[in-house]
């Protein structure tokens, strides 16, 4: 997921999750209503209290961003936009999501969370309208925008798998690439069944008409211009969580601590392979951290065919820099390798314990499993200032060098962190 980083500071302030349409015998949210200025009024006013609890979701949407918790920001954005309706919010909630791999499910809600932003022009700057119309421009072309007029206001449609909606008379909606089927329903009428055939780009009408029941007059509806179809959300208004009190604004770094434990991989410290455990401290701070690694592995088979067991243990401290999920660090410290030999008589091990100071870089990767619970992979390799020597000494001769290190350690490890 490399991006520059104009567009990675962006995509850290928004997120965003499926809905879908009202089932028909649900209340449906606050219909759409025109307002002076042309703009879609989604909510009405919102009282003092639900502001702070708007901004302050807003807010802790963002720090679990800067925390990667993006799962977290996920619903705390959701929660905000059910307070209060945001253009520029819900576009860049779309932007976010368009960074993720694609499903059709998925195009059709980011695709409905750009078009409010498209269509309100929001943005702080052309640039950022630039990038909402761009990423809705890039998933329209993957799916088909269907409307749908019926004869009938209290009609329900059925689109594919989807919860049947009440129609309306009229409305639009987007469907994903090859045949959708459309029912439309209505009591004492034998559904409509028509087959939508999606070509991804383009734009497809579907229109329904119910005959009368014998004695009723033909309803007439009168349509709006395309322009003003009734726009249906499909996404289900989601339950509000437990209110967050409202936190007041300020410019203070948010910190976040986490430690892990976990099974590590060292290649070079011996021969073969060893294996042992690793342990991590991060101190995060905005996008940095400094983190500190302990390290402790044993080989996993003989040097040189002779019963020697090499022991290594690394402790390192450094800084790193992280973008949502990845981070790349830059430590040093030192490692002790112990050397052990079964007794025999006929050599002797020449040293058996050595300290080494050492540099090393190292890329990770997280995932949020919940909030104070992580999944993360940590690759490094650490260069050594000098050789290891493993060398015996047989019983009345000189010194013989058995096995020499390469400078170079590599260590993959995978840890269960804790902590915000």
């Amino acid at each position: 997921m490399s991006r520059p980083l104009a567009l990675i500071a962006l995509a850290l302030l928004s997120l965003s999750a499926p809905v879908t349409a009202a089932e028909p015998n649900t209340p449906a949210p606050p219909q759409p209503e025109e307002s002076k200025g042309g703009k879609v009024e989604r909510f009405g006013k919102v009282t003092p209290e639900d502001e702070a609890r708007f901004n302050a979701l807003v807010a802790s949407g963002d720090r679990a961003l800067d925390a990667g918790r993006l799962n977290d920001a996920v619903i705390a954005y959701l929660d905000a936009l059910d307070i209060k309706f945001d253009a520029r919010l819900s576009g860049r909630v779309g932007l976010v999501l368009s960074m993720f791999q694609q499903s059709p499910s998925l195009d059709i809600k980011i695709a409905r969370l750009l078009v409010d932003a498209v269509d309100d022009a929001a943005g702080i700057s052309t640039a950022e309208r630039r990038q909402f119309f761009d990423a809705y421009e890039r998933v329209r072309k993957r799916l088909c925008r269907l409307e749908v007029t019926l004869n009938y206001v209290d009609a329900t449609v059925s689109i594919g798998s989807r919860k049947p909606l009440r129609s309306d008379g009229a409305f639009w909606t987007f469907i994903p690439p090859g045949k959708t089927d459309i029912v439309a329903s209505l009591p004492g009428r034998d559904d409509i069944k028509q087959v939508a055939d999606c070509v991804p780009g383009k734009g497809a009408l579907m229109e329904f008409e119910f005959p009368p029941l014998p004695g009723e007059e033909r309803e007439t509806i009168v349509r709006a211009p395309p322009e003003r179809v009734i726009i249906r959300d499909e996404f289900p208004v989601y339950a509000l969580r437990t209110p967050e009190p409202a936190i007041k604004k300020d410019d203070t770094p948010r910190s976040r601590f986490a430690g892990g434990i976990g099974p590590v991989l060292v290649i070079g410290a011996a021969p073969s392979p060893s294996l042992g455990v690793s342990i991590t401290g991060e101190y995060r701070l905005q996008g940095w951290s400094a983190v500190g690694i302990a390290k402790g592995a044993w080989s996993m088979g003989d040097v040189e065919k002779r019963p020697i067991d090499i022991f290594s243990a690394s402790a390192t401290v450094g800084p790193c820099v992280q973008w949502q999920w990845l981070d790349g660090c830059a430590f040093g410290g030192a490692i002790v390798f112990e050397q052990r030999m079964k007794q025999n008589d006929l050599y002797h091990l020449r040293t058996n314990t050595k300290i080494i100071p050492a540099l090393g870089l190292g890329i990770g990767a997280t995932y949020a499993i919940k909030d104070r619970l992580s999944a993360r992979v940590f690759v490094d390799a650490t260069a050594l200032t000098q050789d290891l020597i493993v060398g015996i000494v047989p019983s009345g001769g000189a010194p013989i060098s058995v096995w020499q290190t390469q400078r170079f350690l590599f260590s993959v490890s995978a840890l269960l962190m804790f902590g915000r």
